[in-house]
């Protein structure tokens, strides 16, 4: 079997919380933001309460956490008003990679053990009273952790990057979280992977994909269905049954022009019977001239039908190679051109909107899998989170400014 590694990502809450506590919690009403995940097996999810605050709706638990433990005060002893772009959540996905995961998944014990570690983990990293929620996804192809914490300093300031720290820091961190995987068979993977800015749902669909091994490709009959060539039909063993029947029919008229080459002679040969030979030579000529045009139409209808035997599929396949392209690239610019960041619902809004334009009254997550690959939703969730990453950096660039332009 391959290496099969460990999975940790933490990410800052960018977009509500309602979203993501909607998913974690499994909310019902809300299977939009789970489609992932098999209905049939929502019971053996586990929702684990550390403490009070995880039986709470996820945004209350949030605010509740904060208003419990934020103490942060001026010079003046006065509480400090908390800023409207602070960063008041964290999320974080524990998983690895799918073999593993299903050996630990189907053994009680040692999926028992295995999340007992990770809880542990967070409790250390965070602190046990920040963690509002912590659970355990069973209902989606690879068993996963979904937890939230609140960013609270020990001295009661909210400062998500005094908890996340540095790169070297968060780095420490994923060595910390390895080492503790390593008795579950789970390595350590790369430590650099380029991903920044990236929410814990746009992550996790993401990872799923990743995990997901040998699912790159769609099958065969899929892309014949998207190209609209039914199975089955021989092609080469009708365009030779096509060309027995032309020659079948031609063989016929001239064994009739023989009849009336033979019919010619003797109406010559026997003038008494020369008016006889010559309507049976007339009669003749016309049952030629007749199955002539029979056969120059079903030679102009035989040619027709190869045509189209050979050629409709490679045209169809333009068509629709033609439209998955116009599609994408509607995508593209749409995320390219967003003003703000892409969240993991305006992703979903624009997967549907055009995939309602390529198969109007269809399932869009289907659609997009049939056209675009397995992958495909990981693409455009790439080209989101590079998207956000632009204006993150832009932003950054000109707060920059501002405090220079303060400090002078």
């Amino acid at each position: 079997m391959a290496k099969q590694y460990a999975v940790y990502h933490v990410e800052k809450g960018s977009v509500s919380s309602g979203g993501i506590g909607n998913h974690i919690d499994r909310a019902p009403g809300e299977e939009h933001t789970y489609p992932h995940a098999d209905l049939e097996k929502l019971h053996l999810n586990e929702h684990i309460e550390v403490n009070s605050h995880c039986n709470k709706v996820l945004s209350q638990a949030i605010s509740d956490r904060i208003t419990e433990g934020y103490s942060a005060r001026n010079k003046a002893g006065e509480l400090k008003e908390i800023r409207k772009d602070a960063v008041k959540f964290q999320t974080h996905i524990m998983s690895g990679t799918h073999e593993q995961m299903k050996i630990i998944e189907n053994d009680p014990q040692l999926r028992k053990d295995w999340i007992s570690k990770n809880l542990e983990f967070l409790k250390k990293e965070y602190g046990e009273k920040n963690i509002v929620r912590f659970n355990v996804h069973r209902d989606e192809k690879t068993m996963h952790i979904h937890a939230v914490t609140v960013p609270l300093t020990d001295d009661g300031r909210l400062s998500a990057k005094d908890i996340m720290g540095n790169r070297k820091a968060m780095q420490e961190r994923q060595d910390r979280y390895h080492d503790e995987m390593k008795s579950f068979g789970l390595e350590r993977g790369e430590k650099s992977t380029g991903i920044k800015h990236e929410n814990a749902r746009e992550y996790y669909a993401r990872m799923e994909k990743a995990l997901d091994v040998g699912n790159s490709k769609a099958p065969e009959d899929i892309k014949k269905a998207v190209l609209g060539v039914q199975i089955g039909i021989d092609k080469e063993k009708t365009i030779e049954n096509l060309k027995a029947e032309i020659s079948a029919q031609k063989t016929a008229v001239q064994a009739l022009k023989n009849d009336a080459d033979i019919q010619k002679r003797r109406s010559d040969q026997v003038n008494e019977r020369k008016k006889i030979a010559e309507r049976e030579r007339n009669n003749l000529a016309e049952a030629v001239k007749k199955k002539d045009e029979e056969i120059k139409e079903i030679i102009k209808k035989a040619n027709q039908t190869i045509r189209n035997v050979a050629l409709s599929d490679k045209f169809r396949e333009q068509i629709v190679e033609q439209e998955r392209k116009k599609t994408f690239e509607k995508i593209k610019n749409t995320i390219n051109n967003s003003p703000g960041l892409v969240d993991i619902n305006a992703i979903d809004k624009i997967i549907r909107e055009k995939m309602a334009e390529l198969e109007p009254n269809k399932n869009p997550w289907t659609t997009l899998t049939k056209h675009f690959g397995d992958d495909a939703e990981n693409k455009i969730q790439l080209m989101a989170m590079k998207r956000n990453e632009e204006l993150q950096n832009q932003e950054k660039s000109q707060e920059r400014k501002q405090n220079r332009g303060f400090s002078r």
